[in-house]
């Protein structure tokens, strides 16, 4: 019986995998508003009613997708900016933290940059999540600001500029179906870091 169950276990989490994975998918090709129970599990090969089993509604299954998404992006990103001696050592390794983690997960990232532009479509407690998790990105901006190192402490326009550049870049790249370039866009990362900093 016991090993009956864990089968089942087993079978159940395959279909949840297969769900995600439809719904990344979609957003990349459709975006957001495309996103229906019906549509999603047409993509995952099962039944309708089975998304229901694991999400109560769409905001349900958002939200729920979101975190998962935003725990695995931002894993040990602490431990990437501690591997830094100087501030901009640390900005440097957390950005590009992120930008290792988008080659190798884009659909994922896709689909939490989308609800990070439309968060009205998850739970609050979602967002909240997600802002807690980046904290260990906040804290160092933070301590920058604390060293008087930035030419900026609006948080959006920090954001913005080490951020924006090497998405861009990454989608370029996409869009012409070429690999992605690491080196090149590390030399973005660290110009943007340097553009944000005084004295440089």
């Amino acid at each position: 019986m016991t090993v009956y169950y864990k089968y089942m276990r087993k079978i159940d989490e395959n279909k949840k995998d297969r769900i995600k994975q439809a719904i990344f998918e979609i957003v990349d090709e459709e975006g957001i508003p495309a996103l229906s129970f019906g549509k999603i599990a047409k993509r995952a090969n099962v039944s309708s009613g089975t998304p229901y089993v694991y999400y109560k509604d769409k905001v349900d299954m958002l939200s729920k997708i979101y975190v998962e998404v935003k725990e695995m992006i931002d894993e040990n990103v602490a431990g990437d900016i501690a591997k830094g001696d100087t501030i901009d050592e640390k900005l440097f390794l957390g950005i590009n933290h992120f930008a290792k983690q988008i080659v190798k997960h884009p659909l994922e990232a896709i689909f939490m940059q989308a609800l990070q532009s439309n968060s009205e479509l998850i739970t609050l407690n979602a967002v909240q999540c997600g802002n807690e998790l980046t904290k260990p990105l906040m804290d160092l901006f933070q301590e920058a600001s604390d060293k008087d190192c930035l030419k900026t402490v609006n948080i959006e326009y920090i954001n913005c500029l080490l951020f924006a550049p090497f998405i861009m870049m990454m989608q370029q790249y996409r869009a012409e179906k070429k690999e992605i370039d690491l080196d090149a866009v590390e030399d973005i990362i660290h110009l943007s870091v340097e553009g944000i900093l005084k004295n440089r």
